[in-house]
Formats: structure tokens, sequence, C-alpha cells
């Protein structure tokens, strides 16, 4: 009587977790690539430092501060609000980083193709 009253649960207590299969794009990949993407970052700011203004230079610091950005937060969602433990707060928040996330590649295309850019901004903000 007591098996049937919770529907939701399979098993009994002494049956093993299952666990989902080893995925290295899930793991090993998805880390080492958050490291180069930040380990990048350095040289790109130096390079906005000592060249002109380049509009392939405004894109790729765009993208990858936007990229790093979007990264960090989904793992602080990741973190804190895991979709297990917070069924429908989880998913709304992994989907409004998304959309966030989009409309700021929108702005940040705006920027660098109809106003000074990304390079120039951070060399007039260093000069100011």
């Amino acid at each position: 009587m007591a098996a049937t009253a919770y529907k939701h649960v399979q098993g009994t207590v002494n049956d093993p977790t299952p666990f989902p299969a080893p995925n290295k794009a899930h793991g090993s990949y998805h880390w080492t690539f958050e490291r180069l993407l930040s380990a990048s970052l350095v040289p790109l700011v130096g390079a906005t430092a000592v060249s002109s203004v380049n509009p392939i230079l405004d894109g790729i610091l765009s993208v990858a501060i936007v990229a790093h950005s979007h990264m960090g937060f989904d793992q602080i969602l990741i973190d804190y609000l895991h979709p297990r433990n917070w069924p429908i707060l989880g998913p709304i928040a992994k989907w409004t980083l998304r959309v966030v996330t989009g409309t700021v590649l929108v702005g940040v295309y705006q920027f660098n193709t109809n106003d000074i850019g990304i390079t120039e901004l951070i060399k007039k903000g260093w000069k100011a």
C-alpha cells in the first residue's frame, strides 16, 4: 500500500542511483573551453590598447566577453537554481539568461556597427 502512494518514486531504497552516460562535452571539454576563453580575454583586451580601431577585433572581443559572462552566469544557475531542486524557477532562469544573452549580442553588434565600437570605447575609457 505504501509503494502505491508515491507513484513518482521508482524502485526501492536499495536500488542503485542511475547515473547519466559519461559525456566529455559536459565535463572536461566544457571546462577546458571556459579556461581557454578566459585566458584569451587577456591578450584580446591588450590588443585593443596597441592596435588601431579594427571591426574584426571589435567583433571577436565582444563575442568573447558576452560568451564568458554567459558561461559564468550559467554556472551560477546550475549551482543555485538547478532544475532538480527548482523545477519551475530553474528553467525560467535558464531561458531568461539565454534571452538576455541574445539581446546583449544584438546590442553589442549594433554598437560595433553603428557607433564607435568596443575597442574605441575601451580606449576612451582608459584615457578618461
